[in-house]
This record gives structure tokens, sequence and C-alpha cells, in this order.
């Protein structure tokens, strides 16, 4: 009744039946492989949104550093400002009064 090449269906039944159990087998392991990747990205996700954290911290500190840096230098140049002038006028006053043939500054 069957040819030579033709297989039964009993025996056609049983290779589907073993060709879906492996299809299936291989689509839960897909899914196995899937789920790890999805925590994988989950993980680097929180590691970024850490990281991220800090850098906003880290600019936050920056900020208020060269805040203070700049006022720093501003009362520093105004300080030099200060004496600039406190010396042009010892200066003026110096030359405006003359000065002795004996003067010694060191005195």
């Amino acid at each position: 009744m069957f040819g030579k090449n033709q297989e039964s269906p009993s025996r056609r039944a049983d290779n589907s039946e073993e060709a879906m159990l492996r299809l299936s087998d291989d689509i839960g392991k897909m899914a196995d492989r899937i789920g790890d990747m999805a925590d994988r990205i989950g993980d680097m996700s929180d590691r970024i949104g850490d990281m991220s954290e800090r850098i906003l911290k880290t600019q936050e500190i920056q900020g208020k550093n060269l805040e203070l840096m700049q006022e720093t230098v501003s009362e520093a140049m105004k300080t030099m400002n200060r004496q600039m002038t406190l010396t042009q006028k010892m200066m003026e006053y110096m030359v405006k009064q003359g000065m002795d043939e004996d003067f010694d500054p060191f005195d």
C-alpha cells in the first residue's frame, strides 16, 4: 500500500510531534535568553541612572566651586586695586613734598 519512500501516517505524526516539541523547546530557550538580555538591559539602565545622578551632583558642586573662585578672584582684584591706588597716592605725596637728600626709605 505504501511505496518505498513514503512514511506511514503514524510515523509522520510522530515526526511532526517530535518537531513541534523541539520547536517548543527552542522557543523556550530563546525566551530565557531574551529574559536574560532584558535583565542585563535593566541593570545597565540602573547603572546609567546612578552615573547620571553622580554627574549632576558633580556639576552642582563644580558650579558652586566656580562661583566661589570667581568671588575670591574678584575680591583679590579689588584688594590689588586699593593697594595700587594707595601706592599711587603715596608716590604723589612724596613727589609733592620733595625728598631730602638725606632721605632713607629704610630708616
